[in-house]
């Protein structure tokens, strides 16, 4: 209706709502108007000449019972409906009930306790309590100091959850709660490693003159920690020569490794150095 002129879409609004009001309702099975006014609204089809035998005029008063019937119709297949969704919603809903006497937690909403939920790591709920008496089977008066939370003992059924013996104080609400943190710190955790194993591969990731640089640090680092500390390396005396290794025992100049012969590099033979 709109796609030609997006921007007047307030002038559609008259049909739209002509059209609302003459579609037939699933519930009432009659249209809004009809209901109201006792007929269907007038169409331009409406308008054209009729036959005759097609043209009704009804008094004033059976049109008026003829509303109250429709009114009443109306009623009965509303009520009808209702009574079906009912049915349908609380097939699978398991319904509570309480005697005076029981221990209940409380479930404190944040409309009616916003001093008590203004964080979301704040419990939310609390007890036990215990059920006072029974307004109906939807609502129930609790033992509730007044003075100190300054709201009604009044609770809907949905705002209460049974106490178990066993439990040692930790209600489910609070159970959430924990469950959440306990959430927030394992995310907390691996954005931690995440960060590390990011830092390891940037570190990894380094140029030849940082890898220059890192080695010296580390061989100055060694030196200032032998120089600091001469007991932990002790130096033979000056006379003496450095003990052989035990698999490296020998008293042949010729018999001596292979690895440990010095050898001139090749690169000074190259340039005439070596002889």
């Amino acid at each position: 209706m709109i796609k030609k002129n997006p921007k007047e879409w307030e002038e559609c609004l008259p049909h739209v709502e002509f059209a609302y009001n003459r579609a037939v309702h699933s519930t009432t099975e009659l249209c809004p108007f009809e209901v109201v006014y006792g007929f269907k609204p007038i169409t331009p089809l409406d308008l054209l000449p009729l036959p005759i035998h097609e043209r009704v005029n009804m008094e004033a008063s059976k049109r008026a019972d003829y509303v109250k019937k429709i009114h009443e119709k109306t009623k009965e297949l509303i009520e009808k409906k209702g009574k079906s969704n009912a049915a349908r919603m609380n097939k699978k809903r398991k319904e509570m009930l309480f005697k005076p006497g029981d221990l209940v937690w409380v479930h404190f909403r944040k409309d009616r306790f916003p001093k008590l939920r203004k964080s979301k790591l704040k419990p939310r709920g609390d007890g036990p309590y215990k059920v006072l008496a029974k307004i109906n089977d939807n609502a129930y008066s609790i033992d509730l100091p007044e003075d100190e939370f300054g709201v009604s003992n009044s609770f809907n059924v949905a705002d209460l959850t049974p106490y178990d013996g066993e439990d040692l104080g930790a209600s489910g609400y609070q159970e959430e709660t924990s469950i959440a943190r306990g959430e927030e710190q394992l995310d907390m955790k691996t954005d931690v490693k995440m960060a590390v194993k990011l830092d390891m591969e940037l570190d990894m990731k380094i140029s030849h003159g940082r890898a220059r640089e890192e080695r010296e640090a580390c061989a100055r680092g060694e030196e200032e920690v032998v120089s600091s500390n001469p007991v932990d390396r002790p130096r033979p005396p000056a006379g003496l020569a450095r003990p052989i290794a035990a698999n490296r025992t020998t008293t042949d100049e010729t018999s001596r490794p292979m690895d440990s012969k010095i050898r001139k590099p090749k690169r000074m033979k190259m340039f005439g150095l070596g002889k």
